[in-house]
């Protein structure tokens, strides 16, 4: 049986997470689910957080969010929607309209977020708690950034992107 450990970091320094954490895209709660889905889009995300005027976090809507939204309520209770006719121009016409609406009504409240400074540990933990992929990171409430689990984990075993 080996003693030997995996590949450890290059150096026993602390991982800031101002160094790992990506500038974050916001948008505000007035924003229609059309113009969040804009900006998922354009930055390649699947999730963006919910900013008052004061650029105070209020929110963070996903591309899951978004989705569900489309959706007739009663085809999110089903098991089973085959008896749903699967014509396209109806539902196409259906999810449009439901793009026009604020994110406000389709955001979730609970954002999973973290102080600028907090250490890696706290976060993944975090992460892991809330079962997220990305935490927000604020300061004095207000959106610093966004950490993901693979910048997170890459950033802890010292792995570089190749």
């Amino acid at each position: 049986m080996s003693s030997e450990r995996g590949p450890r970091r290059e150096t026993d320094q602390d991982i800031r997470l101002e160094e790992i954490m990506r500038p974050a895209v916001t948008i505000t709660p007035d924003a229609s689910e059309r113009e969040a889905l804009k900006v998922l889009l354009e930055n390649n995300v699947p999730g963006v957080p919910v900013v008052d005027e004061e650029g105070l976090l209020v929110g963070f809507v996903t591309d899951g969010h978004l989705l569900a939204s489309a959706l007739p309520e009663y085809l999110k209770v089903m098991a089973d929607v085959s008896f749903v006719s699967e014509a396209g121009d109806q539902w196409v016409d259906y999810f449009s309209g439901s793009a026009e609406k604020p994110v406000s009504e389709v955001m979730s409240t609970e954002v999973s977020q973290v102080e600028l400074g907090t250490s890696e540990v706290v976060v993944a933990h975090k992460m892991v708690h809330d079962g997220v992929s990305s935490v927000v990171v604020t300061q004095e409430g207000k959106v610093v950034g966004i950490v993901n689990r693979l910048d997170l984990f890459a950033a802890v075993i010292g792995a570089k992107p190749g």
